[in-house]
């Protein structure tokens, strides 16, 4: 989620995210509560950007540093360099039959709960007595054999609306079922992944606990709930985790009957394309869709890309993830900040999609690759400010040649003491160093606190994964099957007095090229669907590129009652014909003749009757007009729809349009209803309950 963005609040983003469904009436501990009067609470959060360059030529680079940066990620625990090797190649140690074999599951949507289980899996390790076997939920959609372990340790975050991780879905859904079988030999405990911000915090981890519980399994430590990056807590729930382990009298891999051999649900994974394995698609196509008068204007595009090959398939709703690369220029200028080559070897972290990249032999990439690909140098971790406060304070006491108060004067900088005193004051104020880290890139912090003199290798471990962006997919997989499209508006604001993109919507809008190629998966979105009766009517509220999802909505209903004509025409004049759901679309942006995307399309389906369109143009009147004054105005077609079992759908702006269009709706519901405001939201809570109403919503 990227906070530093800065837009109007009636401007329209592209981004793409929420599982928006019923309120569960659970509190952090896991036992049922009574619900208080609802609040706002945030429901998803924006992602933007993906940018490719070519970066930096390979080398070998210095093993020295490769080997520190193994010590500073603390991969050194799990890894060793072969004997007698130059290239500085590492292998995985093997157990012995005197190791007990730990299983550590995570599921994860950005990486932290991978990150929470390759520390567990390290401090495991380092007791000497464990052999951790780290499993992703994604690779196991059809279960994994927890009833042949002794021990297993669960770490997993809750997306959206309360629902697992993407990939990590197969496999929860499996656990909920009841599937696993009996339990009652295994001992476990897991650590949840949430935000109190939303409004079924740490619901996924709190479902695993249970459903583990329920098949028999024994609690080693109670559930911890975590809060955003509370590494205070992931602490101390990994200290007793690793503590009533050693009191546990299990069972040895000899005890077993022999070393460690992969076990059939391992050896079952299904090798595809998805998150952790992007498929590269070449682009199609671009096109632009605004008409653009000056150069403060934004474009939105459209870019088509193929999957063929990839066996990947998507449905109406659904999202196309692309992983983005920082612009070749930002990391030049890291690198020349960080005094060192691009070309020297480093291990990528453990987060990174599989590249071509990293050497397949030696498990390096470049320097310049990796903080191209694999990091992100907007938004660092808080405790590089930690980082940089302990290397300032170890540079003034060995007496390290830093810029006397003179020289900092004479360059313009502050001395070493006055950044340590600042830095003093940053992590002293949690409030303070929020403010601070939301306005700067990680460039910006290296340059603030200079005398630190920080390098690569005690930079990257304070680094946060470069995440994937997602953006609804605005095409039908009936108009091609191994096609995609999506609708992606570019982001451009300033911070501090400095130009800053987004970083995919201005590739994809400024320089990509037919014919390249980037890393592409399906993010699933099985809680924005069409109805299965295509009969049932639909209303789509969705101004800008709002409007994504449903050109998607739209087009795959059109495709099939153009199959369903055909297949009646051959059938002949006693064929029966499909009822056919009306469809009710609500746009909104600033002007028809600047932003209207789709336009020409939009208003021929309306005038063909195939579609029932309501525009908002913002900005052409004198008065502003957005799309909630346009349900309010067509309450009357909205109501009749709804007692005919319409779907009501919402996507865009969750901060102020959303909000805006679910009071207008609730007013409208109100109004039929003549009783009251309660009633209203309680109709509305129904609709909500049974997938009737569905939101697919941002925050800017």
């Amino acid at each position: 989620m990227e906070s530093f963005w800065r837009q109007d609040d009636d401007d329209y983003r592209t981004d793409y995210d929420a599982f928006l469904r019923a309120k569960e009436e659970q509190g952090s501990t896991g036992h049922t509560v009574k619900v208080k009067a609802k609040k706002h609470l945030r429901e998803s959060g924006p992602i933007d950007g993906f940018y490719k360059d070519n970066g930096a030529a390979e080398d070998e680079g210095d093993s020295d540093q490769i080997a520190n940066l193994l010590k500073m990620t603390g991969l050194d625990g799990f890894v060793h360099k072969l004997p007698n090797s130059a290239s500085g190649a590492v292998v995985a140690s093997g157990p012995s039959a005197e190791h007990v074999r730990v299983v550590v599951l995570y599921g994860t949507e950005f990486g932290f709960s991978k990150e929470i289980a390759e520390k567990l899996c390290l401090q495991l390790k380092e007791a000497k007595t464990y052999w951790p076997v780290l499993v992703d939920m994604a690779d196991h959609p059809t279960g994994y054999e927890l009833s042949k372990e002794q021990a297993v340790f669960a770490v997993c975050s809750t997306q959206g609306d309360g629902v697992p991780p993407t990939e990590a879905r197969d496999f929860c859904q499996w656990l909920f079922a009841g599937k696993a079988g009996d339990l009652s030999s295994l001992n476990f405990s897991v650590c949840a992944l949430g935000d109190r911000t939303y409004q079924h915090f740490c619901r996924c981890g709190k479902l695993i606990d249970a459903a583990l519980e329920k098949a028999g399994a024994k609690q080693l430590v109670d559930r911890v709930d975590v809060n955003k990056e509370d590494w205070k807590a992931v602490n101390a729930w990994l200290e007793a985790v690793v503590l009533q382990l050693g009191l546990q009298k299990l069972k040895t891999l000899g005890e077993l009957g022999g070393v460690f051999t992969e076990s059939a649900s391992e050896h079952s994974a299904v090798r595809r394309f998805g998150k952790s394995r992007p498929f590269a698609a070449t682009v199609l196509a671009t096109q632009g869709l605004c008409n653009l008068s000056s150069t403060l204007d934004k474009n939105t595009v459209r870019v088509e890309f193929d999957l063929e090959g990839s066996g990947l398939t998507y449905l109406p709703g659904d999202a196309l993830g692309i992983y983005p690369s920082n612009p070749a220029q930002a990391v030049a200028e890291l690198l020349e900040v960080l005094r060192t080559k691009g070309s020297l070897a480093v291990p990528p972290p453990s987060w990174h999609y599989e590249d071509a990249a990293v050497d397949s032999t030696t498990r390096v990439m470049p320097l310049g690759q990796a903080l191209l690909k694999a990091y992100d140098l907007r938004s660092p971790k808080p405790d590089l400010l930690q980082a940089l406060l302990t290397l300032i304070t170890a540079h003034l006491k060995e007496a390290v040649a830093i810029p006397t108060p003179e020289q900092a004067e004479a360059e313009g900088a502050p001395s070493a003491h006055d950044q340590e005193a600042r830095l003093q004051a940053l992590i002293a104020d949690e409030a303070l160093h929020a403010k601070y880290f939301a306005e700067r890139h990680v460039i910006d912090v290296l340059l603030d606190f200079s005398a630190a003199r920080m390098d690569a290798t005690q930079l990257l471990p304070h680094l946060r994964q470069l995440q994937p962006r997602l953006y609804s997919i605005s095409s039908s997989p009936l108009e091609h099957p191994t096609r995609v499209q999506t609708t992606v508006a570019e982001v451009k604001y300033e911070t501090r007095g400095r130009a800053r993109v987004g970083i995919c919507s201005t590739h994809l809008s400024e320089r990509c090229q037919v014919g390249s190629t980037l890393p592409v998966y399906i993010h699933k979105n099985a809680d924005f669907r069409l109805p299965e009766d295509p009969s049932t009517p639909i209303i789509m509220v969705g101004p800008g590129t709002g409007l994504a999802p449903f050109r998607s909505f739209i087009l795959q209903r059109l495709l099939e009652r153009g199959a369903s004509d055909t297949a009646s025409e051959a059938a002949g004049p006693d064929a029966v014909t499909t009822e056919r759901g009306q469809m009710v679309l609500f746009f909104g942006c600033r002007r028809s003749d600047q932003d209207y995307l789709y336009g020409d399309v939009l208003d021929g389906w309306a005038a063909e009757g195939r579609l029932t369109l309501f525009n908002a143009f913002s900005r052409q009147q004198a008065e502003k007009v957005y799309v909630q004054q346009r349900v309010r105005e067509n309450g009357e077609l909205l109501w009749k729809l709804l007692q005919q079992g319409a779907h009501f759908y919402v996507c865009g702006d969750a901060s102020s349009m959303a909000g805006a269009v679910e009071v207008a709706l609730l007013e409208v519901i109100a109004e039929r209803q003549d009783l009251g405001a309660a009633a209203a939201a309680e109709y509305l809570a129904e609709l909500s309950r049974v997938d009737r109403y569905q939101r697919d919503v941002w925050f800017s």
